[in-house]
């Protein structure tokens, strides 16, 4: 009998298969011995889930700096059905199997995507925690042990995040934890494009983790319900999660030795557009649900003085599109009339 906790690994596909499967494969080659594996595909439009089925049996290789590919493991096995079978029937469920794809016929976004994920593990594969995690990353082979070591050490710890590494750069530093600049609104990574050079190295509390890849213990689910609020779809959502835990009387950490390498590939202009608008109303959203009232008077002063021209800056310079501040300027206004 395994007696380690049984963690659900939740991911959410998005026309992006290819780097779904590089992940899966890291993950299969992971040492933890009791894990299942979601794989939440968002109304993808570009083939994914024949790919990642193809991938599962032995069909499709995946090539990948970190890893060698290997077909002893293939075929997979895997379980897949429409996410709104849940609310008419029980599907086929078969908790031997390695992988779940569960198949939404638009997208939820992040938040509600990962929401559908973790509501399915805590229905039907008796999880104990639940770890979000990106499709673009590749994970270490002990990336789980020792956050689970680490939440399971203190009842007060509710969810713990790894040292995240850039993929094309796999010594620079993404995050080792965020600290939440409440007078600006602003989300610091900490250690953010340093040189791991064993700075940090420690365990310690941290105001967030990155949604990037998070476990949460099932306690703090079943308080919270919903883990991740609609109300973002896309960005903040993480951050919102986090200040909910810590409000729920749990501590968050960051573990070093749980290592994982997310990719920071050039944003496409519609990505940018995209995050251009959702950044810029949840701001205001995250700010609005939790800031005090001088917190917020401060950040307004910093977001209308700095913080806009900056995006509209970015938007308009870097990607070299001159109407990309429009998204900009409609999240704000979007942001501005939101009410609790």
């Amino acid at each position: 009998m395994n007696n380690d906790p049984n963690v659900s690994i939740i991911i959410l596909n998005w026309n992006g298969w290819e780097d779904t499967i590089e992940c899966l494969e890291s993950i299969f080659k992971i040492n933890y011995p009791n894990y299942s594996v979601i794989v939440v595909d968002n109304g993808s439009e570009d083939d994914s889930i024949k790919k990642i089925k193809d991938y599962c049996n032995g069909k499709l290789e995946t090539n990948s700096p970190f890893f060698e590919y290997t077909s002893g493991n293939k075929p997979i096995n895997f379980t897949e059905f429409f996410t709104d079978e849940l609310e008419t029937n029980t599907p086929k469920i078969d908790i031997a199997n390695c992988l779940f794809i569960m198949k939404n016929k638009k997208n939820y976004g992040f938040a509600d995507g990962n929401n559908i994920g973790i509501r399915f593990a805590l229905n039907y594969l008796h999880s104990d925690y639940f770890l979000l995690l990106n499709n673009d990353t590749v994970v270490d082979n002990d990336f789980i042990n020792d956050m689970v070591k680490v939440s399971e050490s203190d009842d007060k710890i509710g969810l713990v995040g790894p040292k995240i590494y850039s993929y094309d750069r796999p010594k620079e530093i993404q995050s080792t934890g965020f600290e939440i600049r409440w007078s600006s609104g602003e989300i610091a990574s900490i250690g953010h494009t340093e040189i791991d050079n064993g700075q940090f190295n420690e365990i310690k509390n941290v105001d967030c983790v990155s949604g990037c890849a998070m476990l949460v213990k099932k306690e703090v689910i079943q308080k919270l319900g919903d883990y991740l609020d609609h109300e973002y779809f896309l960005y903040y959502e993480d951050m919102d999660a986090c200040v909910r835990v810590n409000k729920a009387g749990y501590e968050i950490n960051y573990v070093p030795g749980s290592k994982i390498w997310h990719k920071t590939s050039s944003t496409s202009k519609k990505a940018s557009k995209t995050a251009g608008f959702y950044t810029s109303r949840n701001v205001f959203i995250f700010m609005k649900k939790y800031a005090t009232k001088n917190q917020y008077s401060t950040f307004l002063i910093y977001y209308f003085l700095y913080k806009l021209w900056y995006s509209i800056a970015l938007n308009t310079v870097y990607y070299r599109d001159l109407v990309a501040f429009i998204p900009v300027i409609k999240g704000t206004t979007q942001g501005l009339k939101w009410k609790k």
